[in-house]
């Protein structure tokens, strides 16, 4: 006897974007923005361009991260930081 089992496909509606901040004054230099700062996806995995013309030389900054999932808004801060530097 053979029982046939039908998978359901789950398909999660996700979103992600970042927030950049300047963490000499903790302000945010770029919000998050459904359009601008979205998280893209190719082969290699997740990222994002962040636009550096805008930012302080000798600072540091952080990105945080807002996930959207099925309506639920998370902002994870996961430590991720950057310095602009003079080159």
């Amino acid at each position: 006897m053979t029982k046939r089992l039908d998978l359901v496909k789950e398909v999660f509606n996700t979103a992600e974007y970042v927030k950049t901040i300047d963490t000499s004054f903790n302000e945010f230099v770029v919000d998050f923005d459904d359009n601008f700062t979205k998280i893209s996806c190719d082969n290699n995995g997740n990222y994002f361009d962040v636009y550096m013309n805008g930012l302080e030389p000798e600072r540091y900054y952080k990105i945080l991260i807002k996930t959207i999932i099925n309506n639920s808004v998370v902002v994870k801060d996961e430590d991720y930081y950057f310095k602009v530097v003079n080159g």
